[in-house]
């Protein structure tokens, strides 16, 4: 039986299976869900007495790309390590349309913008110079920030992304 955690998000490092989990692993797969960049991942196990051990270390997944890993005979059934990965932050990229900030205020006005499509709750925009945390995304057109602007920003036409690394994970 498959045991599947999707979208695991952000620059962090998750348990998979933890030491207390009496599993056995035969394949991972991996696949970049993100909208623009790659994604860094270091997939290893770690345990008493044995360490951390890397099956993949620093490997580069691009956007759309699926990595089936073969890892046979990862064996917990002696309960002895946790599988873990670790995300690296992905590439940043320009938003398609453009950002015109007007007032010291949370939203976010597009114009011809793909927000629905190309960001996520909790990545960054980065709008004539300033970053801010996406916080809600309403339409196409419209979302908000966690902080406000400093001040009426210039109608900039290539904001960037800097977006969480997006990466779905199924193991059998």
């Amino acid at each position: 039986m498959a045991i599947i955690r999707q979208n695991i998000t952000g620059e962090l490092t998750q348990e998979l299976i933890s030491a207390t989990d009496k599993t056995n692993v035969s394949s991972i797969s991996l696949t970049n869900i993100n909208f623009g960049g790659s994604t860094l991942i270091d997939l290893y196990v770690e345990g008493k007495g044995i360490g951390k051990f890397y099956l993949l270390k620093k490997i580069e997944l691009p956007v759309g790309v699926t990595l089936t890993h073969d890892i046979k005979g990862l064996n917990n059934s002696n309960r002895r390590f946790g599988l873990f990965i670790k995300l690296t932050k992905s590439d940043v990229f320009t938003l398609t349309g453009g950002i015109d900030v007007t007032g010291t205020n949370t939203n976010v006005p597009g114009d011809s913008t793909l927000y629905l499509s190309e960001l996520l709750v909790g990545d960054e925009i980065i709008v004539t110079g300033e970053t801010r945390t996406i916080a809600t995304i309403t339409s196409a057109t419209a979302a908000t920030v966690t902080a406000a602007w400093g001040s009426d920003l210039a109608n900039d036409t290539t904001p960037d992304c800097s977006p969480k690394s997006r990466v779905d994970v199924i193991l059998s």
